[in-house]
């Protein structure tokens, strides 16, 4: 028989990354000592997997793992089907396993109420959401049309006008963040600003002057000194001055790159005539790299990357040598690009696939590894973006919102950076989304994955069905076969 708990034998595969920023400390445990007289019964949360004879039992929201033999398993369930008295549970079965299993929240006492643990254990994350993160929309503007772009899917009652953000309104939201930080964050959490768009370098003025500020800060003790600063950019306006600028203040460039050159042209389409984006960006990709930039490759699975994924797994690979990290994103909604019905599920299974060739390298790849991470520290995910209570968005007028794919139409967004004392958490910015977790969702509490799944993106579940309550379909596939393939991966190194 196989029997094994669950401490930390995936680290070594950790490589070159944190992971999310919404993971929490371990939950508490969902039993407390069972004695030998007391009826026990399998927990609410608890789900197996069957493969090759080797029995996974899972607690999903402790994220209790334990491995039997498939006829040990079966006894065992058999077994509890009703509550039964513990010491004969361990006559029947094996007073080891029976202690494994009640030490990692598989079976419990008869009278734990599961919903009363689940509220318990929510209600704790929700307390430690904290702010961290700030996104700093430099721009509105940009240079591509690219047709899967999450900032065009939400409707516009209006023509839209883009801005550039001054430096007056950048100089006050990095002032604002370094108060919120200290008044709502936690001195235990990296603090984070992603310079962002639009283009963020069709803005270059009010970028360096953000950089700068944000250093003076660190140095000043109004932001800590290891603040991280990260700018998204897609690569047309980098520059030998610009790249040597960001490597010099610790600046990480995400660089938005879709694959070998048709694939990546095919979506990412210039609004001026005659430039050849590919090649534009490779000629980026070459600067920071010669100049020692931290880099981390943003790549959209589009459909057609999909379709031909071993040729842009092969281009990648190609191109790693220099680069920190890689990020396979799944689509955001968006009615211009209609994926097919099994796009989802093959998504997934090309990011595990990735996943798999990448940490041979030692490269960190960011979706896959963000579960992981949950998963292996036993760390349940609480959200899957900082929409709940983690990060402020600010738009290039000043606006504070929750979330950067409403900023075109300023929706969710209140108050401003200009504003006397602007308080937005006081004010209530976060009220209605400080719940969108999978841990407050019904529909979730089913599901085996819901320890690490996050609940996806809110704001791609509202622009598809009209509520950000409502499940987002990318993430159920993607949760559900990276669960799977961390319980069999655990197993394969146990054996």
């Amino acid at each position: 028989m196989l029997l094994h708990k669950l401490h930390k034998v995936l680290k070594q595969q950790r490589r070159g990354g944190e992971g999310t920023e919404h993971s929490f400390s371990p939950p508490p445990p969902l039993w407390r000592r069972v004695m030998r007289h007391e009826r026990i019964r399998i927990s609410r949360w608890t789900h197996r997997f069957e493969r090759n004879g080797v029995t996974a039992i899972l607690n999903s929201i402790s994220l209790g793992l334990v491995f039997v033999s498939s006829e040990t398993a079966q006894l065992l369930f058999d077994y509890l089907r009703t509550p039964a008295p513990m010491d004969q549970a361990s006559a029947y079965l094996g007073a080891d396993l029976i202690d494994a299993l009640t030490k990692e929240g598989v079976i419990v006492a008869e009278e734990l109420d599961d919903e009363v643990y689940l509220s318990d254990f929510r209600e704790k994350l929700l307390r430690e959401s904290t702010v961290e993160l700030m996104y700093l929309l430099v721009t509105d503007h940009c240079n591509l049309r690219c047709t899967y772009c999450f900032e065009e899917a939400p409707a516009m009652d209006k023509p839209f006008a883009p801005v550039h953000m001054s430096e007056e309104v950048a100089s006050r939201a990095v002032s604002l963040f370094g108060q919120m930080a200290k008044r709502y964050g936690s001195p235990d959490k990296k603090k984070t600003i992603h310079l962002y768009g639009g283009e963020p370098l069709m803005n270059k003025t009010v970028v360096r002057a953000s950089v700068l500020q944000i250093r003076d800060f660190g140095k000043r003790g109004i932001l800590p000194d290891n603040c991280e600063i990260a700018i998204v950019t897609n690569g047309m306006f980098l520059d030998d001055a610009t790249v040597k600028f960001f490597v010099e203040n610790g600046v990480t460039v995400g660089l938005s790159l879709d694959g070998p050159g048709w694939m990546n042209n095919a979506y990412r389409l210039p609004k001026r005539d005659g430039v050849d984006v590919f090649r534009e960006v490779k000629k980026s990709l070459g600067l920071l790299k010669d100049n020692g930039a931290k880099i981390g490759l943003s790549v959209a699975l589009t459909p057609l990357a999909i379709e031909h994924f071993p040729e842009l797994l092969d281009f990648l690979l190609g191109e790693m040598g220099g680069v920190d990290g890689v990020s396979l994103n799944l689509l955001h909604y968006n009615r211009n690009v209609v994926p097919p019905p099994d796009y989802y599920v093959r998504a997934a299974q090309c990011q595990l696939a990735a996943f798999e060739r990448f940490r041979e390298l030692g490269i960190y790849e960011e979706r896959v590894m963000r579960k992981a991470k949950a998963f292996i520290d036993r760390r349940p995910l609480y959200a899957d973006c900082g929409v709940i209570g983690n990060q402020l968005v600010i738009a290039p007028d000043g606006r504070i919102g929750v979330c950067q794919d409403f900023v075109k139409p300023r929706t969710y967004f209140q108050g401003n950076v200009l504003d006397p004392d602007p308080d937005p958490v006081a004010d209530g910015l976060f009220r209605d989304w400080r719940r969108r977790s999978p841990f407050f969702m019904e529909q979730c509490f089913g599901c085996e994955a819901i320890g690490i799944c996050g609940g996806g993106c809110p704001a791609s579940a509202e622009l598809k069905t009209g509520s950000r309550w409502n499940l987002d379909e990318r993430a159920c596939p993607h949760s559900k076969l990276t669960l799977e393939w961390l319980v069999w991966e655990t197993c394969a190194k146990l054996s």
